[in-house]
């Protein structure tokens, strides 16, 4: 038996700064000025049976000899609000927050009449709207001096006596994310903005869901792409049209909204209140979902808006008198932002949403209205789309095509509809009213109506995007909103010793235990202490949720036990397959032999859990088919790293576990490339999220509803294109990595989605 292997993974430059808001976290003042459509050409296709068309935008724009287009700008909201000054910052007002018990799924239909008043509406008459009336043009630089462990202070692994203890630096991008809610400051708005040329489609697109529905406004819904049916309203007397949808977060359920306020759900969706009741002299004109799925917004053609379940309020143009009717709406990554947009192209943006421009005067002699806004995944820039097709891209939202080309019926006068960026937003989907779908970039065609359109007076009014829900592993046991601990053997009293450190806390409503630190040796010797302390201070009340497990995911080596455990398993006898068989079968049979004895090394303890974690990082790879302790955990080779990875799933899967997996969207895909394991999408605890407080106590930290982003797993380091999501999961826990910094009684914080 080994023992202690000093795991103590530091992370240089930015990331602890990343984590502070005062440093990092975006602000409307850190953005440039948006920029118009591109004209360059983009080809936009659409299976069943139609052609190829070659497309491009800005049918207003003059061309220079470069391609690029050129024209007057219009100084932004200066088509609706023009006389106003720029109002002052107003923070978001939070909406109450949900109920910590967690519905199951459904695959029923549940349309509750929607009757009921909203008890968690703030009026919408009652905030100063911000309107900013110029373009910010200064960034923000990224410190880079601070250092942090990224993944954990008490997750260590053990390390042999014989070998020194070695300290491996990972340098990761820092995160973005969002702060307190701001203005943008006052600049001077440039004399013309710069377009940029529409890159070619990604020979390899990015990894990226290609499930949504085609919503009809009689309620009628249309799954693609792996998206689930749940219902629709299509067969029930409503007695407004369905004017948008909007999905939870797991995929599992969505949100039908009406043009007089009622709020249809169907699966796992819940229903936190309508606008039925308040008196909307105007008619509703959008829905959205919060990114944690715990509440929804709905918002009128005057801009009025209405917040349920944790959706904040951060102001609205109800009394703004605009010129021209609100047609759109878009959420800012973390939930505490939006903006709104008019027919015309004006643009106001609320909370931390930031302000990167608005539609040109010159374009604003288009024969079509703007019918739709879509954000980018870090929130710091948007697209705006026109009925005849054209798209305008703002902030650091890159153009990718349009349909302003495609020959549409006569008959159709507003034939496109809506605009639904992709996760990554490195691509977008145009939907048309006659159920036509449009892909850009790297979003994936799954589907349309094409061959099947809606009869008018039917209409296709959205594009929703959503993931395939039908192969989630199952409802997180994990109560929404708690904070707990995760130990390893480093929290064991002293040593080997069995007994678990007097300095850990008293409570913790979730706690995840280390089993082994490493596949073929350094069992946690105190485990089955810290399991009756994970049950204490969890508790018996409503959230005690007691423990989960984590096992430490490596290579094989080349030392004996390592050798031995690969040799024989579920993968054959490794040395009677032909020698290019061979690292593929070790590769398994370790990572499978592995948590076989991890499981039965619990057991013998007295300690089970339905829920096991695989814990996958260090993405310093070794140069051949090992792992190379203690620089390096795993071997060259992301293909027979699968093959480990999936050998311990399926071993725990084997004995009705739910198997996890740890680690980041930097990390994972260096180690295990665009894998994914088999079987039921699997949960994930998503490292290296903001700190909050809680749990740290410093001043100047955000509330944990900064975390709604990490939990819907849209939120973006920085640096990267990457959403927090990895190995196609579904984030169940988050991890407050405190690295070097000082935490709660050392240990690193964890956070229940």
């Amino acid at each position: 038996m080994r023992g202690p292997r000093l795991r103590h993974h530091v992370v240089p430059a930015a990331v602890l700064a990343a984590m502070l808001p005062t440093t990092v976290f975006a602000t409307a003042a850190s953005h440039s000025s948006g920029s118009t459509a591109s004209a360059a050409r983009s080809s936009a296709r659409e299976v069943g049976g139609e052609a190829h068309q070659s497309l491009h935008v800005g049918p207003d724009a003059a061309m220079t000899a470069s391609g690029r287009a050129t024209g007057p700008v219009t100084p932004p909201g200066a088509f609706d609000a023009a006389r106003l000054r720029p109002a002052a910052a107003t923070a978001c007002v939070p909406g109450p927050t949900p109920p910590t018990t967690t519905l199951p799924p459904s695959t029923t239909t549940t349309a509750p009449t929607p009757t009921t008043s909203p008890t968690t509406t703030t009026s919408p008459t009652t905030t100063t709207s911000t309107v900013p009336t110029t373009v910010p043009s200064t960034t923000t630089a990224v410190p880079t001096s601070t250092t942090q462990n990224l993944l954990g202070n008490s997750r260590r692994l053990a390390r042999q006596p014989s070998q020194a203890t070695t300290t491996t630096t990972t340098t990761l991008p820092p995160v973005t994310s969002t702060g307190t809610p701001t203005a943008p400051s006052p600049t001077t708005l440039p004399a013309a903005t710069t377009t940029t040329t529409a890159p070619a489609r990604p020979s390899t697109p990015a990894v990226a869901s290609s499930a949504y529905y085609l919503v009809e406004d009689n309620g009628d819904v249309h799954p693609y792409g792996g998206a689930v049916y749940f219902g629709s309203t299509a067969s029930t007397h409503v007695p407004a049209p369905i004017v948008g949808a909007a999905p939870t977060a797991d995929g599992a359920g969505y949100w039908l909204a009406t043009a007089r306020g009622g709020v249809y759900r169907f699966g796992d969706a819940r229903f936190y209140g309508s606008a039925v009741h308040k008196r909307t002299a105007r008619p509703i004109v959008a829905i959205a979902s919060t990114p944690d799925g715990q509440g929804y917004w709905l918002v009128s053609n005057s801009g009025a808006v209405y917040n349920f379940g944790d959706a904040a309020y951060c102001g609205s143009t109800a009394r703004l008198a605009l010129r021209n009717s609100v047609v759109a709406f878009a959420t800012t990554p973390d939930g505490q932002g939006y903006w709104i947009v008019t027919a015309k192209g004006a643009v106001y943006a609320f909370g931390d949403a930031v302000f990167a421009g608005s539609v040109p005067l010159a374009h604003l002699k288009l024969r079509a209205a703007v019918v739709g806004v879509a954000s980018t995944a870090d929130g710091r820039g948007y697209w705006l789309v026109a009925a005849n097709g054209s798209v305008y891209n703002f902030g650091d939202a890159r153009f990718y095509g349009s349909a302003v080309h495609v020959s549409f019926p006569k008959t159709a006068p507003h034939p496109v509809v809506s605009i639904t960026s992709t996760s990554d937003g490195a691509g977008y989907w145009l939907a048309a009213s006659s159920g036509r779908v449009f892909d850009f970039g790297d979003a994936r065609f799954s589907g349309s109506l094409a061959r099947s359109q809606p009869r008018p007076p039917l209409a296709v009014v959205g594009l929703v995007r959503t993931v395939p829900a039908g192969a989630t592993a199952a409802t997180s046991p994990f109560p929404h909103g708690t904070f707990g601990v995760d130990i390893s053997n480093f929290q064991c009293a002293r040593g080997r010793a069995s007994s678990i450190q007097s300095d850990v806390p008293a409570t913790s409503a979730i706690a995840v235990l280390q089993v082994a630190g490493w596949l073929d040796s350094s069992e946690n010797s105190c485990l089955g202490s810290q399991a009756a302390w994970a049950v204490r201070a969890a508790g018996t009340g409503a959230g005690a949720s007691h423990y989960s497990l984590y096992l430490f995911m490596n290579s094989p080596g080349t030392n004996a036990a390592a050798t031995a455990q690969s040799a024989d398993g579920p993968a054959g006898a490794c040395a009677a397959l032909a020698p290019s068989g061979q690292p593929q079968c070790r590769a398994y049979n370790y990572g499978y032999n592995g948590a076989k004895g991890a499981l039965a090394y619990a057991s013998e303890t007295g300690v089970t859990s339905n829920v096991w974690w695989l814990d996958v990082e260090n993405d310093h790879l070794s140069s051949t088919a090992n792992s190379a302790f203690p620089a390096s955990y795993w071997s060259a080779s992301t293909a027979l790293n699968d093959a480990t990875i999936q050998g311990a799933d399926d071993a725990l899967r084997s004995a009705a576990i739910t198997v996890g997996i740890y680690s980041t969207s930097v990390q994972f895909p260096r180690i295990a490339g665009s894998f994914v394991p088999s079987g039921p999408r699997v949960p994930l605890w998503v490292a290296g999220v903001p700190w909050t407080n809680p749990p740290f106590t410093e001043r100047g930290l955000d509330s944990p509803r900064v975390l709604a982003a990490w939990c819907a797993g849209t939120a973006v380091y920085a640096g990267t294109r990457s959403a927090a999501a990895f190995a196609g999961g579904v984030p169940w826990l988050l991890q407050e990595t405190p690295g070097n910094e000082p935490s709660p009684h050392g240990l690193d914080p964890d956070y229940a989605c």
